[in-house]
């Protein structure tokens, strides 16, 4: 029974990780902001704001976090869009965020401004960033 919820907990972040649109350094400049032409300040190219993921493969908290950030993708489906970022591939976007520690999750609005937030955190933690930086709910 144990290996059973082993193997379904695995399966469960395994889905989870693969929830976000994992993005490359170049899709990042087409999609969310071409830092090399706007280097002194975020320009979104999104019509939505914009959650980033910083994450690594071998990070247990990154695949704790994982499903918590495929919920609230789903829970403001059309209204923000959740990229994951592997520091390990995209090393050039982990040095223009100033990744220091994983998971780092940014929050990024449609005027640039952004916050940030490193370590696990519940779905309910998530839910109250995006509520109050995004949409001013308190």
């Amino acid at each position: 029974m144990k290996k059973v919820f082993v193997f379904i907990s695995l399966l469960a972040m395994w889905l989870g990780v693969m929830a976000q649109e994992h993005i490359t350094t170049q899709d990042f400049k087409n999609k969310v902001w071409d830092y090399s032409t706007n280097k002194n300040s975020i320009v979104l190219k999104s019509k939505l704001p914009v959650v980033l993921d910083f994450y690594a493969d071998w990070c247990r908290p990154c695949k704790m976090v994982a499903p918590e950030l495929t919920q609230l993708q789903k829970e403001y489906k059309g209204k923000i869009l959740v990229y994951k970022i592997n520091i390990d591939q995209e090393k050039e976007l982990a040095q223009v965020f100033g990744i220091q520690s994983i998971p780092t999750i940014f929050f990024i609005k449609g005027d640039g401004k952004y916050t940030g937030l490193m370590g696990y955190r519940t779905n309910y933690e998530l839910k109250q960033v995006v509520d109050s930086f995004f949409f001013n709910i308190k």
